[in-house]
Order: C-alpha cells, then sequence, then structure tokens
C-alpha cells in the first residue's frame, strides 16, 4: 500500500501535458514531434499551426492557424491559413498505372514499396501535388487524390472522395462529389477572393472576429 502511496505521489507531479500531449501546440516543430507522436518529415509547418497526435505529414506546408486533426496522412500537400482538416483525413497516396501489364509499383518504381523493385527507374510520376486554399474546411474520413486543387473557403463534407478540383467557396460532398452550393453569392465571393483577408494582421483579425457573422459590414470596411 505504501509503494502505491509513493508511485501516485510521483505520477501527481508529472506535468499535464505529458498525459495529455496533443492539447499542445508545438511551438516549432523539431522540439515536440517525439512527445506528440507524431511522423513528420520534411515540413514547414507554421509555429501557429497545430498536428494532433498521430499524424503523418511529408513534403507538407501548413499555414498561419490551421489544424490537423488526429490519424490523419497528408502528403505532397501545401494548406493555408486558418484551414480545419478533420481526422482520418488522407491525401496523395500514390498513382498505379492501369495501362500496363500490372499495377504493382515492383515494375515501375524504384522506391520498393512492396520490399523489391525490379525498374531501375521511375516509368511514372507516382505522386501529384495538391493545394488546399485558406479557410478551407475538409470533415472526417477524406481521401483527397494526387493533383487535386482544392479553392480558398471551401468546405469538404465528410466521407468525401475529392477526385477532382474544387471551386473557391463551394460547399462539396458525396462519392461521386458533387457541389452541393456556394456559401455565398458570387458577388460576396468575388470580393472575399480579392480582399483575402486570411493575411490581414493581428489587430484586423481581433476586428473580423466582433463581426464574425456580419459579412457585409466586413466586406465594406476592409475591401
Amino acid at each position: 500500500m505504501e509503494k502505491l502511496r509513493r508511485l501516485l505521489k510521483k505520477i501527481s507531479i508529472i506535468p499535464l501535458k505529458y498525459f495529455y500531449p496533443t492539447l499542445y501546440k508545438f511551438e516549432s516543430s523539431a522540439t515536440y514531434v517525439d512527445k506528440l507522436q507524431n511522423n513528420i518529415y520534411d515540413c514547414n509547418i507554421s509555429p501557429l499551426a497545430k498536428v494532433y497526435a498521430p499524424a503523418t505529414l511529408i513534403h507538407v506546408s501548413l499555414g498561419d492557424y490551421s489544424y490537423i486533426a488526429q490519424n490523419s496522412y497528408i502528403n505532397v500537400t501545401e494548406i493555408g491559413k486558418f484551414c480545419s482538416i478533420g481526422p482520418n483525413v488522407s491525401c496523395a497516396w500514390g498513382i498505379h498505372p492501369t495501362n500496363g501489364i500490372s499495377t504493382s509499383p515492383a515494375f515501375y518504381s524504384t522506391r520498393k514499396q512492396c520490399g523489391h523493385t525490379f525498374s531501375d527507374t521511375d516509368k511514372i510520376e507516382e505522386i501529384l501535388p495538391i493545394e488546399v486554399g485558406n479557410d478551407v474546411f475538409i470533415g472526417m474520413n477524406v481521401t483527397i487524390l494526387n493533383g487535386v486543387t482544392i479553392g480558398d473557403g471551401a468546405i469538404i463534407g465528410a466521407g468525401t472522395v475529392v477526385s477532382k478540383n474544387i471551386p473557391p467557396y463551394a460547399v462539396a460532398y458525396g462519392n461521386p462529389i458533387e457541389i452541393k452550393r456556394y456559401r455565398f453569392d458570387e458577388v460576396t465571393i468575388e470580393k472575399l477572393l480579392k480582399m483575402q483577408w486570411w493575411n490581414f494582421d493581428l489587430e484586423n483579425l481581433q476586428e473580423i472576429e466582433k463581426h464574425f457573422f456580419d459579412i457585409d459590414y466586413i466586406i465594406k470596411t476592409y475591401s
């Protein structure tokens, strides 16, 4: 019993972040990669962004005030500012050719995905970059295929396979993916894209917060 008391006493002084590491933003990712149990390789992550563990990021750029939720695999993707990326989002796993004798990368890739390769050269471009604009919301369990662009302000519904480019401020979901509507009318979208509020300084961002639901006021003030 005494041993148990001593153990509990030791546990009680351990900082909270070691029990709930994903609650803590990593300032410059290298410091917190191990603690957060993320796999992050060759990435440019803003100190104002957040990645929840576990996640795998390879050749990813993540802008200010954006976050990536748990269990996401993001590859060769540029993500803008103020983006909300849900859990289990998967980007750019690669392309398998369908016009060769086989779909196995053992014959067309030098990367040895299956542990061996017969090829001395890469016969195709396996991974195409993905671009995600600013203020984009991507729901949980979304798959984004190679080479896709998602415009500023777009919303991608949960469980969707994004197989084509999505224009700014579109609300798209379903399999096959369809654009269901737009967040605002055409004139408002044009003004928002021209204004690019996501590039505002801190003072103006705080002012936008005060008028969050008054789109007309924000456009009138900053256009």
